[in-house]
């Protein structure tokens, strides 16, 4: 197992035989920092499926999963995601993400509230035998981020 936080990102080997797959993991995120969608998209398989838990949808293409991310782009040019931290669990890589931003642009059928917002999610990542992502699940605390920019009340305290 290995584990890996961010500011540094540090990856501390405890037996772990696939370093490759952890590797691919923060490449993403790199890439997705750097607005490379190309490189965020090349470590999937030619066959996989992204779901977005939080918002019901799964996504089965690189040109699928490019549109999301230039979705989340056009919400937030300055969007960034940190890696909290990841653990490398062989064929699977569990992180937990920070993503801030602010809201300069439209959010679905939202339009831009000028706000910031920072929230947290979990993904986790399915490698093949040749260390390609062929499943990935996303869990981002959308509610949070929906209140931070206005788009919903926070649920009332006990």
């Amino acid at each position: 197992m290995g584990s890996y936080r961010a500011e540094p990102v540090e990856y501390s080997r405890r037996q772990s035989m696939t370093p490759k797959n952890p590797q691919t993991a923060l490449a993403q995120v790199e890439a997705f920092n750097r607005r490379d969608l190309d490189a965020q998209v090349s470590g999937y398989g030619d066959t996989f499926t992204m779901s977005d838990h939080a918002r019901g949808i799964t996504l089965r293409s690189k040109d699928q999963l490019k549109s999301w991310m230039q979705e989340w782009i056009a919400a937030s040019s300055d969007a960034s995601v940190n890696v909290v931290e990841a653990i490398d669990a062989g064929d699977v890589v569990v992180s937990v993400l920070e993503m801030q931003g602010t809201n300069d642009g439209p959010m679905g059928p939202m339009p831009a509230s000028g706000r910031r917002f920072k929230t947290r999610g979990v993904q986790i990542l399915h490698f093949d035998e040749e260390g390609r992502i062929v499943a990935h699940d996303n869990f981002f605390d959308q509610l949070s981020m929906m209140i931070q920019l206005g788009f919903a009340e926070p649920p009332p305290q006990q």
